[in-house]
């Protein structure tokens, strides 16, 4: 097409529409059009993103929860955000009025509390629910305008009940009367129960609940309606004749262990007497007696009433070693309460008696259980020695008897003399007496008490327990044993054994004037034993020591100590288990030869002789007399101290 002034113009026809041209003109500001809205679209669609990406794990913008604005806080600020408001909702009482008066409550007293964490996490899913979509629209609704969401809380409706039950009492002046027994003269008589108005708990609760979520504390009304006593007149008769029965006369507690009786008078029990009103399971009026009374009716026999705990022990029969287990129990003190329970109960009845209750004090030391867990059922072995009377050394027996008895072994442990008694002082009440030292028998504190340790050798010997350590005697004496024997001193020679058995040992010693005995209480599981010794071998003569004592004349000489061979022996021990295992062991003892000891001149010691001093004898003195010459024997003597 050419125009009239010359010009070539161009043309495009719509598609579809016949004879419909649209110029070059009108086409390109079309595209524009649609270019920025598609821009603006892209924009508004990327703020979206961009602002979900700086919210991520934030309440969205806009947001706000019973008028506190959450945008853009997380978890954590949120939370404290709401805990303020909750702080601010507490410190503030809320006014109610009840039957034209007006009272303050504060919120703690109710348990009022806000759910803060329902209330986050429905501000951090809002916005964030259904479709990309849907979220999108929300965002644009919401660019300019807020949300707001509610915060719901609770009361403690237990706790509520109180307090309209106080403000019942307080402001309402014809309340129901629940009835009671009532004492005229010591006699019970009814007041029965009457009707009246109370706070209505249910839409109460409802009011205070709402008003303690408002920051608007405006005073708000409580309703109240009428009702009748739970107790009915039957419920008044019937505690009225239980109480006649309970306040009949006087009403003793008592028992055996320890023997007492305690007598309520009938003004005690008057004295003593209350109701209680009782809703569950079924509505009733229970009559009873107060605590408080009855414990200080109680409290002066305390002494007389509550003992001591008593610890379990192993009774051994005099005769025939038997094992009994006394049983322990706990100490007893009185419990009011429970003897409060027992006066009821006992006053109900035609007797009127009851017992005495107790409540368990302070357990025993020891329990019967530990004494039953111990297995000690019987004698395993027992040894006696006997020596003379009433020497130092038999007071350091018994001594170190009476620290032994009673000790007990468990099984797997190991029982040494020396660490268990000590070292023996004469603060500890232990005396001089014999000791073999290098040799030589001289008295030191505590000595003697070897044969403590031979009688209880004895014992673990027969008994078939381990042998630890111990050791012979050094010398052979004959009121022990010979080679089944053991000595001991501080810090050494000890003398220790072990419990090998499944059960302990209990250890029992008993002495007179002439006998020390150790016994072993247990259970070796049925094991047998068999001991024996051999013939003597390896003698071995004594030697001489010769002892200076200027007080002989050259030709006298004194025989302090005869001397003894030593010689040596081989004991065996066989042990036979319950499931015939046979064990058997042996062992050496050798017993040194003792010397011969003789006090002579010191001109006579020998030359190898420590003391030796080669000086000449001294010449006998000459006298003239006509009285013929006498010869002078002197007979030697011998003095022997035994340990």
């Amino acid at each position: 097409m050419v125009s009239a002034a010359g010009d070539e113009i161009s043309a495009t026809r719509l598609a579809g529409s016949p004879g419909v041209f649209v110029t070059s003109s009108f086409r390109r500001p079309l595209i524009i059009a649609v270019l920025v809205v598609a821009g603006l679209f892209f924009v508004v669609v990327g703020a979206f993103g961009v602002d979900r990406f700086m919210h991520s794990g934030e309440v969205l913008r806009n947001v706000v929860v019973a008028g506190i604005d959450l945008s853009g806080l997380g978890e954590e600020p949120a939370t404290s955000a709401l805990r303020a408001y909750e702080d601010s909702l507490k410190e503030r009482t809320a006014p109610f009025t009840v039957a034209g008066s007006t009272v303050d409550l504060d919120p703690a007293t109710v348990g009022f509390d806000l759910d803060e964490a329902s209330a986050l996490a429905a501000a951090m899913e809002t916005g964030r629910t259904d479709s990309i979509f849907s979220q999108f629209g929300w965002w644009l609704q919401h660019l300019f305008s807020t949300i707001s969401l509610p915060i719901d809380g609770s009361i403690n409706n237990d706790a509520l009940d109180q307090v309209l039950t106080e403000w019942d009492r307080d402001l309402i002046a014809d309340l129901p009367y629940p009835g009671d027994v009532l004492l005229v003269d010591g006699s019970p008589v009814a007041d029965y129960p009457t009707s009246g108005t109370v706070v209505d708990r249910q839409p109460s609760a409802a009011i205070v609940l709402a008003s303690l979520l408002s920051t608007s504390r405006t005073p708000q009304t409580l309703p109240t309606r009428n009702t009748t006593a739970a107790l009915t007149d039957t419920h008044i008769d019937a505690a009225v004749a239980l109480a006649a029965r309970m306040l009949s006369g006087p009403v003793t507690l008592s028992r055996d262990d320890p023997e007492i009786a305690v007598t309520f008078t009938v003004s005690d029990l008057a004295g003593a007497f209350v109701t209680e009103v009782v809703l569950e399971p079924q509505p009733m009026l229970v009559v009873g007696f107060s605590t408080e009374s009855v414990a200080t009716k109680l409290e002066p026999l305390r002494e007389q009433l509550e003992l001591p705990p008593v610890d379990a022990r192993l009774e051994i029969g005099e005769e025939d070693d038997s094992v009994t287990l006394v049983p322990g129990r706990p100490g007893t003190i009185i419990d009011p309460e429970l003897a409060v329970i027992a006066l009821e109960e006992a006053a109900a009845t035609v007797s009127r008696r009851g017992m005495m209750p107790f409540e368990d004090g302070a357990d025993p030391d020891v329990t019967t259980e530990e004494l039953e867990s111990l297995g000690i059922t019987g004698l395993v072995s027992k040894a006696s020695t006997n020596h003379p009377c009433c020497a130092f050394r038999v007071e350091n027996i018994q001594l170190f008897a009476d620290f032994v008895n009673g000790s007990i072994v468990l099984p797997g442990e190991s029982f040494s003399l020396n660490e268990h008694v000590g070292q023996r002082t004469t603060d500890r009440g232990f005396k001089p007496a014999g000791t073999i030292i290098g040799g030589k028998i001289v008295d030191t504190v505590g000595g003697g008490v070897s044969q403590f340790a031979t009688t209880f050798y004895n014992a673990v010997f027969w008994g078939g327990y381990d042998d630890v350590t111990h050791t012979p005697h050094s010398y052979y004496f004959s009121r022990y044993p010979e080679g089944i024997e053991a000595t001991i001193s501080w810090p050494l020679p000890n003398l220790e054994f072990r419990n090998d058995t499944d059960a302990a040992v209990l250890i029992k010693t008993e002495y007179d004037d002439t006998t020390i005995t150790v016994k072993f209480f247990g259970d070796n599981g049925g094991r047998t034993v068999e001991g024996s010794v051999s013939g003597r071998f390896n003698f071995t003569d004594p030697t001489t020591e010769y002892i200076a004592n200027n007080e002989l004349t050259p030709d006298t000489e004194v025989v302090s100590v005869e001397g003894r061979v030593g010689w040596s022996v081989t004991v065996t021990r066989v042990i036979t288990e319950s499931d015939g295992t046979v064990d058997e062991e042996s062992w050496l003892v050798r017993y040194k030869p003792q010397p011969r000891e003789i006090e002579v001149h010191s001109c006579l010691l020998p030359e190898d002789h420590e003391e030796y001093t080669g000086e000449e004898c001294p010449l006998p003195e000459t006298t003239t007399t006509t009285v013929p010459p006498t010869t002078s024997t002197t007979t030697p003597t011998t003095t022997t101290t035994m340990p």
